[in-house]
């Protein structure tokens, strides 16, 4: 059996490419965007491309917000790793 480290580093292990969960929750916040943008084109046809921009830019913060966060997560873990070895003879 490979180590967690090697599956990430040939790529077996990608938890950025695995699906957005498939809750109710989920679902109706992503059905009420849809909707709520398709309102924005109908009243605003004119500033359809603005709206894209405006999105397209949101996504992006988002994906950088995450990318944050698991990094964050990813050192937390460590640090707690390394603590709870360091102490495994108390």
């Amino acid at each position: 059996m490979k180590s967690v480290i090697s599956q990430l580093y040939y790529g077996e292990i990608c938890p950025c490419e695995k699906p957005a969960p498939n809750t109710k929750r989920f679902a109706e916040n992503r059905n009420k965007i849809c909707n709520t943008e398709e309102k924005l084109i109908e009243l605003y046809p004119d500033c359809k491309e603005l709206l894209n921009e405006y999105t397209d830019a949101l996504r992006i913060e988002a994906q950088l917000e995450s990318e944050a966060d698991f990094t964050r997560g990813l050192k937390l873990g460590v640090k707690l790793t390394a603590e709870i070895l360091q102490n495994i003879d108390e």
